[in-house]
């Protein structure tokens, strides 16, 4: 074998073994968790003293992509709301039945209605019953300046949940 050859192997083998690398990297980390069971995590909630920022999306939403590749991975990645919050996803289209605060089950697009949150994304700021602890942010544009936004609403999400 000669010696371009051999270094040829030898660089795309470590070109494709630091593909895979990243790729499982990527995997191992953190997701939003599309959330099926609200009633039992409203108990988590309450015992743990937390709210929930929950994020409505659809399928093939772009918007609702980046906002949760942009803002809602990195939140988690970082760990910085462990303590405050818990970050879930509800998808309004997909049919699937889910349980709500109350332990009923429902369509997701029950939910959707019930916080008029019909577009997408729309995120949600809700105490452990499923009540509205601040106001809801429809939408995602200057990603820039939304990581503000977000934190002024999550400032009076835990206002609330600390005077219950």
């Amino acid at each position: 074998m000669t010696k371009i050859t051999s270094n040829f192997l030898l660089f795309f083998t470590l070109l494709l073994g630091s593909v895979f690398t990243l790729n499982a990297i990527a995997d191992s980390a953190p997701h939003v968790i599309e959330e099926k069971n609200f009633a039992q995590l409203g108990k988590l909630m309450k015992q743990q003293n937390k709210g929930l920022l929950l994020m409505l999306h659809s399928e093939g939403c772009p918007f609702c992509e980046a906002l949760e590749e942009n803002y809602l991975r990195p939140s988690l990645i970082s760990g910085e709301y462990d303590k405050e919050i818990f970050i879930r996803k509800l998808q309004i289209d997909s049919g699937v039945p889910i349980i709500d605060f109350s332990g009923k089950k429902i369509d997701p697009e029950v939910i959707s209605n019930r916080y008029d949150g019909s577009l997408t994304p729309t995120l949600l700021f809700l105490d452990y019953k499923g009540d509205e602890a601040a106001m809801k942010m429809i939408g995602y544009n200057t990603p820039s300046l939304f990581g503000g936004y977000v934190e002024e609403q999550l400032r009076e999400m835990r206002e609330y949940i600390t005077k219950k």
